[in-house]
């Protein structure tokens, strides 16, 4: 007795519980699912009438697309065989080669035809009895069905690249997890799934069986009309279809011609090979239907392994995702040892598993050794990264995987979602390259003058000739252009040694039974060409203009060196013999067959000059004496050679960060007064859409709350909506390698954000260098690693003059340049503190990287200062604690010659951004203070200042100065914190305070040249109502009333 599989125990259901629910269309016939049921069982019948049939033997269907098709199907299931559908139009010699080599005895076929496949059984669908259908007395009882798990369901050859078909083995349980448990499915009873796939290629598996156990509908969609765009439509809204999975191939064409044939559908699935993003959006942009989808999925997969939803905006990318696993399905990618893959961008190879996956080649045991392998499962890989397997529990658990050939790499910007990047097979050794042939017709299809592209490869025909790439081309709608348009696009965006040889435009690609394009018929037809002539190669875009037969010599001649060597019959005066593919070893034949037979000797800068067939016959019929040197002297093209050097200046080292299609800034330090105001700033900015900040839950804080207070703390928090909603928190730890992120947040990171702003710092006076490391060394060299990696962007570092240490004092600087060497001033860090000697090793690193070619500006502002316009500032920084310090004790110490290079908090950012607005600025340091050195007030200066507010502080000696701050009781005023490092000696008897002594003047020629123009960016010196607002803006907060 057979045991149904839930496949057929479903379709019973269907037929018991809505025997008159339509199952299939075909024209002017239709099958309801309870006729369907009955004459499948009736056939069922026929089958076994001279002997049983046995479990999961496999059954040869040669009917094409349409009822018959699905009866046959069905009936093959119902006896618990499994189905081999066979295109029929194939040469009966192959097919009768497939069968024998699956085992095949019983064929079911339209007509007998017993001379074309005889030592068959054959069973055809004519001779089924119409009288012998009544549904009601053929149904399968719950009595009669008993439950089997699984089994093998249909055989699908697939050829791959090695020659002899394969035959898959796919198992009910796999269609069942098409069936129902991917994005779109399972499908509504409602649906009308249009059928018109080859049978035998496994997106008829989606038509049929997820349809029919949706107890939806199958409309057979007439290839006729599937393949004519004018028609199409008309079609699809006559019979109310609403599911459609397409070849892309296919669906490049009706794209192309009739973009809203579409628009009635709810799914429209493509797959098969690489997504077209202009074919999409050209769908997209025109009544598109309810939902498009990139599919992904070998045969092997059963049909769809993985699914991407597409929208307008990624057609905007120059690739489609193909998206995630669906259902249980497992992908890996794997590397060259099969290890998994876990960081994005990274090529790989994509390995599949889960209830999708086939049970393998049939008789084929080093196919299966091969392509079928076992891997430990790290517990690691979890669904978040793409990779799941919901069957294992343990780190050492053993995964099953089928390796499809195909590379792919984890995408950026979506974490979890897959690129399809090409095929093993299609990577070919081209001038000492490894290159990816789609990935050619990828970057060509990118152009606006470019419908569609394949590439192809054709190898050697002799020892004077090498491979060459030929670009077959369908040329977009709207280009006038041509062939040389096209090139150019080529060489301004491919590498050289990924440039095609030779353009072919085309009209249509051949495609193969599948609907994929077939390559070897290009390759085929272009073999034939020049042995055939011009005439035989309808689809190369020459002119059928030939030499006259009475040329002179010289174009006869070289129209034979032509002929052998490039393979062109009768050249047109316009070709190009570089255009038509000529090597540099083919350039140099060239040269070396018209000296040897027209005893013209040319150069292979002529050669290049005069590429054309009619320019280079005018060039040899100018004349030359055979052994004349015609250059006496080399010639000089010095001028050329170096205005040439100017064409790099329109390079971009890094994304606009404010353009329209960028906008996303990731910030450091925002919980700091400088970073709270810069953050400030950037939402303000209309060019910035979002700022990520990074930022540490602390004392019972999360880390938006931080943000918000730091910004709340000093008046910046925004009201309006539309900025606060720009603000994105990130929770996470600058000292930790991925920022406290995690792989998969981080990774989406690094691809997402437009620059960086590194403000982030540790700031505290009585601590060393070692509990400054981690913050300030080790932070700043994770937040480069973050600027490193991804896409290119531009990192914007906030350093400080403290990098210098007291240079003055120690070294006798007495100027320094922005971009002087940090090394010279090394040797007086020593008598700094620990923050700036952290500074120091922090910059050095950025300097290190900025060498290495990352895009970056350094910003060293003197002592930050409070708002000139609101007095808002930080009461705890030290410069504040110090002047508040020295009102309440009515002294200042005498330092001599020091200048504390005060600058306001407004300026410091809307320098800093100015700056960082135009990437022409990237590569250099900024000093931001005051250009004027008489601007930049002096210990004198300050204490000028405090009298003119109503303090009148007197200046006593350093050493007399702390004493006093010790006897007055500190303990809790503003300098208590500060008293530590006022007090250590580091050089002999002065302290680190006093070998600040002598101040150099900080240069800041770069900061004028970038400032210039720019009035809301220029310096606003400390002033008494500078002072004033300050004062008002402490008492206010209650930090210190004084």
């Amino acid at each position: 007795m057979v045991c149904y599989t839930m496949m057929e125990r479903v379709l019973a259901q269907h037929a018991q519980e809505h025997p008159d629910a339509m199952a299939v269309l075909d024209g002017h016939q239709a099958l309801t699912y309870g006729q369907l049921l009955a004459r499948a069982t009736c056939l069922a019948d026929r089958l076994q009438l001279k002997e049983k049939v046995e479990a999961e033997e496999p059954v040869g269907i040669l009917l094409s697309p349409g009822l018959s098709q699905v009866v046959a199907q069905v009936a093959v299931r119902l006896v618990g065989a499994t189905c081999v559908p066979l295109e029929p139009k194939q040469p009966p010699k192959r097919i009768c080669e497939l069968l024998r080599d699956v085992a095949v005895r019983r064929v079911i076929v339209e007509d007998l035809c017993t001379e074309r496949y005889e030592g068959f059984d054959l069973h055809p669908m004519e001779h089924l009895e119409p009288a012998l259908f009544r549904h009601d007395n053929h149904l399968i009882t719950q009595k009669d069905c008993p439950q089997k798990e699984d089994g093998r369901s249909h055989i699908l050859f697939t050829s791959g690249s090695t020659g002899k078909p394969k035959p898959v083995q796919i198992q009910t349980s796999s269609i069942l997890h098409l069936a129902m448990e991917n994005n779109m499915t399972p499908l509504s009873h409602t649906d009308r799934v249009t059928a018109f796939n080859n049978p035998g290629f496994d997106l008829s598996l989606f038509e049929i069986w997820a349809t029919l156990i949706a107890r939806a509908t199958i409309v057979v969609l007439p290839k006729g009309v599937a393949t004519d765009a004018s028609r199409l439509l008309a079609f699809l809204t006559e019979t109310r279809a609403s599911v459609m999975i397409i070849p892309t191939a296919l669906f490049n064409v009706i794209a192309s011609t009739a973009p809203n044939a579409f628009r009635a559908l709810r799914h429209v699935i493509t797959a098969g090979e690489a997504a077209n993003p202009r074919a999409l959006r050209s769908v997209l942009e025109k009544e598109p239907p309810e939902n498009l989808w990139n599919g992904y999925g070998p045969t092997e997969g059963t049909t769809l392994t993985t699914l991407y939803r597409v929208t307008l905006p990624d057609c905007l990318e120059d690739r489609i995702s193909i998206g995630q696993p669906i259902g249980k399905a497992i992908v890996y990618l794997l590397d060259d040892n099969l290890e998994p893959i876990e960081e994005s961008g990274i090529h790989g190879e994509i390995c599949i598993g889960g209830p999708g996956k086939s049970a393998g080649y049939l008789h084929r045991r080093r196919e299966n050794e091969e392509r079928f392998v076992q891997i430990l499962n790290p517990h690691r890989y979890t669904k978040g990264t793409g990779i799941t397997d919901s069957t294992t529990d343990s780190g050492s658990s053993i995964v099953e995987l089928y390796r499809t050939g195909d590379i792919g790499q984890w995408r950026r910007d979506k974490p979890g979602f897959l690129d399809y990047i090409g095929r093993r097979d299609t990577q070919v050794k081209h001038q000492g390259f490894l290159v990816e042939l789609e990935e050619i017709s990828r970057i060509m299809e990118s152009s606006p003058l470019v419908e569609s592209c394949v590439v192809i490869q054709r190898p050697p025909l002799s020892v004077l000739h090498s491979s060459i790439l030929i670009a077959y081309i369908i040329p977009s709608g709207g280009n006038k252009q041509g062939q040389h348009a096209i090139l150019r696009f080529a060489q301004a965006t491919l590498p050289s040694y990924m440039i095609p040889e030779r353009f072919e435009l085309v009209t249509t690609f051949p495609l193969t039974a599948n609907g994929k394009v077939d390559r070897q018929a290009l390759l085929d037809s272009y073999a034939q060409g020049p042995r055939k002539g011009e005439a035989g190669r309808k689809q190369r875009v020459v002119n059928d203009t030939s030499t006259s037969p009475n040329d002179t010599d010289t174009r006869s001649v070289l129209a034979k060196i032509w002929e052998e060597l490039l393979q062109v019959s009768h050249p047109t005066p316009e070709q190009d013999s570089f255009l038509l593919g000529a090597s540099s070893i083919q350039a140099a034949a060239l040269i070396a067959l018209i000296q040897h037979r027209l005893e013209r000797l040319i150069t292979m800068d002529e050669l290049h000059a005069h590429a054309r067939f009619s320019s280079m016959c005018d060039l040899l019929d100018t004349g030359q004496a055979p052994g004349e040197d015609r250059y006496k002297n080399a010639p000089d093209h010095t001028s050329i050679w170096a205005n040439d050097v100017d064409i790099v200046d329109d390079i971009p080292l890094a994304p606009d960060w404010e353009s329209a299609a960028e906008g996303r800034a990731f910030l450091t330090g925002a919980t700091g007064f400088v970073g709270a105001h810069i953050l400030r700033r950037l939402i303000e900015r209309s060019g910035v859409k979002q700022v990520a900040c990074l930022a540490r839950a602390r004392d019972g804080q999360s880390a938006a709350a931080r943000v918000r207070k730091a910004m709340e703390k000093y008046d910046l928090f925004p009201e309006p909506l539309e900025l606060s909603q720009k603000i994105l928190v990130l929770e996470g730890d600058i000292g930790d390698e991925k920022l406290g992120l995690g792989p998969t947040q981080f990774n989406w990171l690094v691809d997402w954000a437009s620059v960086i702003f590194h403000v982030a710092a540790k700031v505290n006076f009585c601590e060393s260098y070692q509990e400054h490391h981690r913050a300030n060394v080790i932070g700043t060299r994770n937040v480069l690693n973050a600027a490193a990696l991804g896409r290119r962007k531009a990192f914007h570092y906030m350093s400080s003059i403290d990098v210098f240490g007291p240079s003055g004092m120690i070294l006798g600087t007495r100027s320094i340049p922005e971009d002087s060497p940090l090394i010279n001033h090394l040797p007086a860090l020593r008598y700094d503190l620990g923050y700036g000697q952290s500074q120091w090793t922090a910059e050095a690193m950025v300097r290190r990287m900025q060498g290495k070619g990352l895009p970056i500006a350094i910003y060293r502002p003197g002592f930050i200062i409070g708002d000139s316009v609101t007095g808002a500032s930080n009461p705890d920084d030290f410069i504040t604690r110090w002047i508040v310090g020295c009102m309440e004790m009515g002294s200042f110490p005498r330092i001599v010659d020091m200048r504390f290079e005060y600058c306001t908090i407004d300026f410091v950012c809307s320098s800093v951004l100015q700056i960082a607005s135009e990437n022409k600025n990237l590569g250099q340091a900024y000093h931001i203070l005051s250009p004027d050195r008489t601007k930049s007030l002096t210990v004198e200066d300050t204490i000028t200042l405090l009298h003119e507010v109503g303090y009148p502080v007197r200046m006593i000696d350093y050493s007399d100065w702390v004493k006093q701050a010790v006897k007055s009781g500190t303990s809790e005023g503003a300098l208590a914190p500060l008293m530590p490092v006022l007090q250590e000696r580091v050089l002999g008897e002065l302290t680190r305070w006093e070998c600040a002594q002598f101040s150099p003047v900080y240069e800041c020629t770069n900061t004028v040249r970038a400032l210039a123009g720019c009035p809301e960016a220029q310096y606003k010196p400390f002033t008494i109502d500078v002072l004033r607002r300050s004062m008002a803006f402490w008492k206010r907060k209650g930090f210190y009333d004084v």
